[in-house]
């Protein structure tokens, strides 16, 4: 092994330092001038793609195709076995009934079922009191032949129902309609976009994003009737279905060039 002076190690370790340091100051030199090339122009920004985010609005309109009515009964007992046994008599012949106006049993689902004892406060003797027990059944039915309805209430009336609320009017399939109302939408923004661009001295180059989306809309045509009135029901009401309105947002990002 050879063994050098502690003069010579200082000097190799200094040598190593420098030819460390040189190297550093070649590579940040090498990394700067990349970046001054990279640069179209000093003291110049780099190029901006001036962009605007507009949104439009498409309607369009169509006649409902499907129906859906919730009814149900409400009956008594003075025990629940009792209750029970007078709703089941009313809600099969409902549900039965209801399919003989050809309506699928895949569009008649149960939607409430509830059995409980009918408690009272009676004020004179200061206690509670049970006055029977209550069964309630409701069946929610998809009238897919709206010109169905009217026989569906009227058969529901015939039959001991005691409430109905409806019906909501939908359709079945709204693909074209959004197409329709998507098209008007976008013919509204791109309008919009060009105004815009025009005021600020540009025009449009390009779309560069786009989103859409449907608003939530409720149609719910109620049609109620209390007990009574549905024992006095003998004729066929009047339904009118009138249309639907399919909504479509969308917002469009457009690219300006001057």
């Amino acid at each position: 092994m050879t063994i050098y002076p502690k003069w010579k190690e200082d000097r190799v370790y200094a040598i190593a330092i420098f030819v460390l340091i040189v190297s550093a100051i070649l590579y940040l030199g090498v990394k700067i001038d990349n970046l001054v090339r990279q640069s179209e122009q000093i003291g110049q920004p780099a190029p901006y793609e001036h962009t605007i985010s507009i949104d439009g609005e498409g309607k369009a309109i169509g006649k409902p195709d499907i129906a859906t009515i919730t009814m149900g009964a409400e009956n008594k007992g003075v025990d629940a076995a009792a209750a029970q046994q007078a709703n089941n008599t009313v809600m099969n012949k409902i549900i039965a009934d209801t399919k003989t106006l050809e309506i699928s049993e895949d569009d008649i689902q149960t939607s409430n079922y509830s059995i409980y004892e009918d408690i009272q406060w009676n004020s004179d003797t200061n206690v509670s009191e049970s006055k029977g027990w209550i069964v309630s059944n409701s069946i929610t039915i998809k009238v897919r032949d709206t010109a169905k309805l009217s026989s569906v209430l009227t058969m529901a009336a015939q039959n001991g129902i005691t409430n109905i609320s409806g019906p909501t009017f939908t359709i079945d399939d709204t693909t074209n309609l959004k197409a329709e109302a998507r098209t008007k939408a976008i013919a509204q923004a791109e309008e919009k976009a060009a105004a815009i661009a025009a005021s600020l001295g540009m025009k449009i180059e390009k779309a560069v994003g786009y989103s859409e989306w449907a608003p939530t809309n409720y149609y719910d045509y109620s049609y109620g009737l209390s007990a009574s009135a549905l024992k006095d029901t003998v004729s066929a009401p009047t339904i009118q279905t009138g249309t639907n309105e399919v909504t479509l947002d969308v917002s469009i990002t457009y690219k300006l060039v001057e």
